[in-house]
């Protein structure tokens, strides 16, 4: 039996974040695992609280949103607090989870190299991590919501698998679990979405014609 910390990045605590590290949690803990899952934002206010439970556990597995290519901000805050007190780091495993709302894996990535220089820097050995897209559109539902939910849960449970034998995860088995969107289907979908984009602008007193200032010359 190990003991696993589960950290949720995301600031929403009943998202598909949660959902997902939830998810994972209950599989680990009916392996035999003792596992705590602790949300990031309400944590950072008890930084001592939030370092004890990283000393105290074997295994890190980090969760969250695909904001603008990585996790939300505050992730860089406890990576930070967590490389000013290495103490706490003593050669734990580390895994990452991310979601977001684009289908494509690619899109989501940064976020795991993001946590593999860490563990490089940091004395964790980082061990891979699941990638998961179409998450805005599950919002906090159940897996089985997704266009592909019985393949995701498929392979989300072989990489839940791999945690419990503290083992590397690679990363065919995310990539098994991607969403293929046909091309005429994506060419709607990014027309649908432009035309929302130029609405809310309009209606936001923005000029879509105007010229880009960052083309603008000095």
């Amino acid at each position: 039996m190990r003991n696993i910390l589960l950290i949720n990045l995301s600031p929403r605590t009943q998202g598909t974040s949660s959902l997902l590290l939830q998810k994972c949690a209950d599989y680990l803990t009916a392996r035999g695992h003792h596992t705590e899952l602790l949300h990031l934002y309400p944590s950072l206010k008890d930084k001592v609280q939030l370092m004890q439970a990283v000393n105290a556990a074997d295994t890190l597995i980090l969760g969250g949103p695909c904001y603008v290519n990585t996790y939300p901000a505050e992730t860089l805050t406890l990576l930070e607090e967590l490389s000013a007190h290495k103490a706490v780091l003593h050669g734990q495993s580390l895994y990452g989870i991310i979601q977001g709302g684009m289908p494509y894996a690619h899109t989501h990535e940064s976020g795991l190299a993001l946590l593999e220089i860490f563990g490089l820097k940091c004395n964790i050995k980082y061990r891979g991590g699941f990638v998961m897209g179409l998450g805005a559109m599950l919002n906090g539902q159940p897996l089985e919501k997704l266009l592909n939910g019985k393949t995701v849960i498929r392979q989300f449970h072989i990489f839940a698998e791999h945690i419990s034998r503290d083992e590397n995860t690679p990363k065919e088995d995310y990539l098994k679990a991607q969403f293929h969107v046909p091309v005429i289907i994506y060419r709607i979908m990014a027309a649908g979405m432009n035309r929302w984009m130029k609405k809310d602008l309009k209606k936001r007193g923005i000029d879509i014609n105007q010229k880009s200032p960052y083309l603008l010359e000095d």
